[in-house]
């Protein structure tokens, strides 16, 4: 028995990146980033995305897939969207596996110290939505001494507007309620 799938398309501020979206369920409970072929061996569904010569790095996050194609290819979105939502529904519809159990090697990694929870509570509350409505997430990566690193991925990676929302959007937030942060970076 077949499951029903439904999916639509989301265009995002990267050129290079595309958001496909299950309206009608989850895929996974956190975000997982995968940016070659030896890292989806614990997800057949990156895996089998991965597998066109043009995908650059899969994300799997909640309800949606962000694709990112590597720019140096020089082919549109409208000529492959097909094949890859193709992929994700025949996918789903036949129940595969998504991300198997135990599969922590593309899990983003959280610090347990103070600012780093302070920072990762204040991202999910008033940053990681607006991020991935977009297709991409912002996740904290590191912290020291007053300089804060956060991670981007799905098509907040080498998006070209991240420089302007680490600076004019994500920064203030952070400073506001976290007055330790002297600087953000990126990876």
């Amino acid at each position: 028995m077949k499951r029903h799938v439904i999916l639509h398309i989301e265009g995002v501020p990267n050129p290079n990146a595309i958001k496909i979206v299950l309206e009608n369920g989850m895929l996974v409970d956190q975000p997982y980033e995968f940016t070659d072929v030896i890292d989806t061996a614990s997800s057949p569904l990156a895996q089998k995305l991965m597998m066109f010569r043009y995908v650059k790095r899969v994300m799997l996050n909640q309800n949606y897939v962000t694709i990112v194609k590597d720019p140096k290819k020089k082919l549109d979105w409208e000529d492959v969207l097909y094949d890859l939502k193709s992929i994700i529904q025949q996918h789903l519809a036949d129940d595969e596996p998504i991300i198997y159990i135990g599969s922590d090697g593309n899990k983003h990694k959280k610090d347990d110290e103070v600012v780093p929870k302070m920072v990762t509570d204040v991202l999910n509350k008033f940053v990681r939505n607006a991020a991935q409505e977009d297709g991409g997430d912002i996740l904290f990566e590191a912290y020291d001494n007053g300089v804060l690193t956060l991670s981007m991925r799905g098509a907040c990676h080498q998006c070209p507007h991240i420089h302007q929302t680490i600076k004019d959007g994500v920064e203030p937030v952070l400073r506001q309620f976290v007055p330790e942060i002297r600087e953000v970076k990126t990876v």
